[in-house]
């Protein structure tokens, strides 16, 4: 299972601490949907809305509207609509991580990586199902991430080697 305490370390950089700490149930509650994520009845599509719309509706019933929260920095952010797609996407890939390496989870998150342009699912293909794809599909995932999105998300984790 994925933690409350794993989907607050990956929110922290956009909700930042003061918010999350008084969020427990919001973890609580997108932890439990990635728990409950089946590939026979769900789609991946479905469950990022339904995450995008908790973290959404969480920020907005609690800064009444404004959308602006306080970072660790001290700094006041307003959050866009785009930040909760992204946040929804990062939570994605917590899931992915959790999926056994079979290639049906691969053409799952191909597939899904194909119709959404989900940086997190490309993550995954990239990162975490490189056994099961010819270096030259792995050589066209860097590609992609590397020329589709901006370098602030990937640049922690991507190979910088090559």
């Amino acid at each position: 299972m994925i933690s409350p305490d794993t989907v607050k370390k990956t929110l922290l950089p956009w909700l930042g601490s003061a918010f999350l700490s008084a969020q427990e149930e919001l973890c609580i509650r997108l932890s439990m949907a990635l728990f409950s994520y089946q590939a026979q009845r769900d789609t991946l599509t479905h469950l990022a809305q339904q995450l995008d719309n908790l973290l959404f509706m969480a920020v907005r019933e609690t800064t009444q509207g404004r959308m602006a929260l306080e970072m660790d920095t001290g700094q006041l952010i307003r959050l866009r609509m785009s930040d909760f797609g992204m946040m929804a996407d990062e939570l994605l890939y917590l899931l992915f991580d959790t999926l056994e390496k079979t290639s049906f989870h691969l053409s799952l998150i191909r597939e899904y990586s194909m119709r959404s342009g989900s940086l997190s699912a490309l993550r995954a293909l990239y990162l975490l199902y490189p056994h099961l794809q010819t270096q030259e599909e792995v050589d066209i995932l860097r590609r992609v991430i590397t020329t589709s999105h901006e370098p602030w998300r990937f640049s922690h984790w991507i190979d910088q080697t090559n």
